[in-house]
């Protein structure tokens, strides 16, 4: 009777496969390749998305822009009067709501500040308006342009609240005021330093309300920016020690830099 068939065996030092080993190991291949691919997705597909606070992404609205959270103003144009508590913050005048005056943060486009000559003054700013809670932040759209100062814009009242101990977290106010969501740990803490090395301005999260406020602007003990040591104490729990003022609608704590202890 004729052999219709014949068996494989492999010979090592010919560097050749069989083929139907050969077929075997090509189809373990894909599998393990395909394997890899969907773990990779369910993993991605739980992670939250860093820039889901920014815009949702793919999504348009009626102009073919990009949809923004509920929380994201849309652009406004702001005059006020522009000076620098540690980082550039535009004055706005008193209203019925804040009676004191109302402070807004600032930034550029990105992990960066304004483009802003430094020079205290009136100003009018065109952007959009970040918020959360009690931080307001203007997302200034192109450059300052200063105003005469017959408009009879001027900064907000101040009120000193004597000096504090305050236990809390270091964040950049951008990324908390719900334009990213970094998450926590050594992703939130590159992602704030990366902000504060841009000159974005740096707060004080609080454990416990400080005159009714969980948010502190921090500032340096002459109302510069705060030192850059304190980048080393982002987004870990701290104790800070300095003079806490009222500015406006804002807590401003200037900073001592050597009363930094992390808890």
């Amino acid at each position: 009777m004729r052999e219709t068939g014949q068996d494989e065996f492999f010979i090592g030092w010919s560097g050749k496969a069989g083929p139907r080993l050969a077929r075997f190991l090509g189809l373990v291949a894909v599998l393990c390749i395909a394997g890899m691919a969907l773990i990779g997705f369910g993993l991605g597909s739980q992670a939250d998305d860093p820039a889901a606070g920014l815009l949702r992404l793919g999504e348009r609205d009626a102009a073919g822009g990009p949809v923004r959270p509920d929380d994201w103003g849309g652009e406004q144009i702001l005059r006020g009067y522009l000076s620098r508590i540690g980082y550039p913050v535009l004055h706005l005048p008193p209203s019925a709501v804040h009676p004191r005056g109302r402070v807004m943060l600032l930034s550029g486009d990105g992990k960066r500040a304004p483009e802003w000559s430094g020079k205290a003054g009136p100003a009018e700013l065109r952007g959009s308006v970040l918020r959360r809670g009690a931080i307001e932040m203007l997302v200034v759209d192109g450059s300052v342009r200063p105003l005469d100062d017959a408009v009879g814009l001027s900064p907000a009242g101040r009120e000193p609240l004597w000096r504090w101990r305050i236990a809390g977290e270091i964040c950049d106010g951008k990324c908390y005021a719900g334009a990213m969501r970094p998450g926590s740990g050594v992703a939130h803490k590159a992602c704030a330093n990366l902000c504060l090395i841009g000159d974005l301005p740096a707060i004080l999260v609080t454990k416990d309300p400080v005159a009714g406020s969980h948010y502190l602007l921090l500032a340096g003990p002459d109302g510069g920016p705060p030192p850059s040591a304190i980048r080393d104490a982002v987004a870990i729990p701290v104790e800070l020690e300095g003079e806490v003022e009222r500015v406006g609608n804002v807590l401003v704590l200037r900073l001592d830099a050597q009363r930094v202890r992390r808890l």
